[in-house]
């Protein structure tokens, strides 16, 4: 069985929200994270998702009601300590054998694409499986992922591990393949995992990623999946950011 984490927990400083959270802000005609819940429900029906929810998280749980697991952040301490907060509700249900986690303002996130990464995680008995997107460069849209983490892979093309923009040095911010936050994860690796984190990082922050060079110490399976459709990984952090979702979701009209 499968299931789906959404951290949806951040506040959104830089949309100025303080009656909602981000995550809340609708896009399209519905709120950010009602896209992904969507989305959720449809690539894996047999759960219902789990939201992390933080700031004013009380209007998710309002909008949603029973269509979801809220589970609260009281902290926000970083994406991997947000999943942490969902490990008492799920780290004893062993019919779930896979956890697919994604970000709470990704909107353009589809069905198929949750699909895709869960079967290729599922189908070929990996550790851990994340989408990414390959840019050209990071000029027009592409700035849009300026601030994303970089995927550093070795010689023969395998995952090394992901590198958050902040900590990056300048040569890795150049790289051209960026981490998108749609995760699928070995749902027994990773419970045995997740309080292994620390936050030894220019944020002071739990990271999600670095569960990725745990499973390469440990030589385990990892899959870095390229999205076909960038447009998915893009997120909402700023006005002009939703702006262009908007357009998008416009265009597509």
């Amino acid at each position: 069985m499968n299931q789906v984490i959404i951290m949806a927990g951040g506040k959104g400083t830089r949309m100025n929200m303080v009656e909602k959270p981000k995550t809340m802000i609708e896009v399209a005609g519905k709120p950010i994270v009602e896209h992904i819940v969507e989305a959720a429900e449809k690539a894996v029906p047999e759960t219902k998702p789990v939201v992390i929810i933080g700031f004013q998280g009380h209007t998710i749980v309002e909008h949603f009601g029973d269509r979801i697991h809220a589970v609260e952040q009281k902290e926000q301490l970083g994406t991997g300590h947000a999943v942490a907060c969902a490990a008492p509700l799920l780290r004893d249900e062993r019919d779930i054998e896979h956890i697919i986690v994604l970000a709470g303002d990704q909107p353009l996130i589809s069905e198929l694409t949750i699909r895709t990464v869960l079967t290729h995680h599922r189908d070929r008995s990996e550790t851990v499986t994340l989408g990414t997107v390959v840019v050209p460069d990071y000029e027009g849209i592409n700035a849009h992922l300026l601030h994303y983490g970089r995927i550093v892979r070795g010689e023969d093309g395998s995952v090394l591990r992901i590198v958050e923009y902040k900590d990056a040095t300048d040569a890795e911010r150049a790289l051209r393949e960026v981490n998108t936050s749609i995760y699928c994860f070995d749902a027994k690796w990773l419970w045995e995992h997740i309080d292994r984190l620390e936050s030894d990082n220019a944020a002071k922050e739990f990271y999600l990623t670095d569960l990725i060079a745990m499973a390469m110490g440990e030589g385990r399976t990892i899959c870095a999946l390229a999205l076909p459709n960038p447009e998915e990984g893009l997120n909402v952090n700023t006005p002009e950011q939703l702006e262009v979702i908007e357009g998008i979701f416009g265009n597509r009209l």
